[in-house]
């Protein structure tokens, strides 16, 4: 595996917990490294990381490999898991994600459970059914313009949609926050906002239709905590109804602790909006609470 582009928060003291953040799509991990300040700052030693494809990591924006890509993914986040455990042993591990690192942090969970200590996920994408026809139209479109190319055509199928739930949108990018200092910066950011290549929109819907199969979910510790937390504007969730089908997913699949909020005035990235430390404080209050 190529070296990834990590980064570790350590805490003065002796670490409570230790945590490890996967960022969303079409990002990078330096976009929470206030979050993963706070959690230092409150005794918790931090990892975060850039998804392959991503941020400082070298090779194709948007690409993850020529074959198993998904699970490609996975393993880098699950490498970036072993080291935070034996880096801290004998201390509760939590798994973080946010959007598309969510899709990561359901899929580890089928088969890690029984090295997580708790699980959090903001902004978890919802499965729908046209997955499957956005798999097969990728596989398609990948004959003619390549696996590494680029197609408008799964630009709007995957996230082109979201914008609709804005009215009078001043961005494409005003769906992920309603504080605008937080969406000029992503617009601003040459890591951020990026198109996915064909391959890499094949690889991350392979994901979404692999989290949706309870079956899949090896489920050794029932008792796990799982917190849901959402801006209930958030499109990328998929309404209320999306978000308790997410939840419903895992309840199915055998776990029984699970909490969920959704929070009022708030889109997609709920860690960078105006109010952006009440959620800071809820997810640790939780942590310690849980955990």
């Amino acid at each position: 595996m190529s070296k990834l582009a990590v980064s570790i928060f350590r805490p003065a003291g002796a670490a409570k917990g230790a945590v490890e953040i996967i960022h969303g799509m079409s990002e990078h991990r330096k976009r929470y490294d206030d979050f993963a300040r706070f959690l230092c700052e409150n005794g918790y030693a931090v990892y975060t990381f850039d998804l392959p494809g991503h941020g400082e990591n070298e090779g194709l924006r948007g690409w993850f490999g020529e074959k198993d890509g998904w699970d490609y993914v996975l393993y880098s986040a699950a490498e970036v898991m072993k080291t935070a455990k034996s880096e801290n042993p004998g201390i509760p591990f939590i798994l973080f994600g946010h959007s598309m690192g969510t899709i990561v942090a359901r899929c580890l969970l089928q088969e890690y459970d029984s090295e997580l200590d708790g699980l959090v996920l903001t902004g978890a994408p919802n499965y729908q059914p046209a997955v499957k026809a956005g798999i097969a139209l990728g596989k398609v479109l990948k004959m003619t313009k390549g696996a590494r190319g680029h197609s408008a055509v799964m630009d709007q199928a995957v996230t082109g949609n979201f914008n609709k739930a804005v009215k009078d949108p001043k961005t494409p990018y005003d769906w992920i926050s309603y504080n605008t200092e937080n969406i000029q910066k992503y617009v601003d950011d040459p890591q951020c906002g990026f198109p996915f290549t064909i391959q890499g929109y094949i690889d991350e819907l392979t994901g979404l239709e692999r989290l949706h199969d309870s079956s899949k979910y090896r489920c050794t510790k029932k008792g796990l905590p799982v917190l849901f937390a959402a801006g209930k504007d958030d499109p990328c969730i998929g309404g209320e109804a999306g978000f308790a089908d997410s939840i419903a997913t895992l309840t199915k699949a055998g776990y029984t602790d699970i909490d969920s909020k959704l929070y009022d005035g708030m889109r997609h990235e709920i860690l960078n909006e105006t109010d952006h430390m009440r959620v800071y404080e809820d997810i640790l209050n939780w942590i310690r609470q849980k955990v």
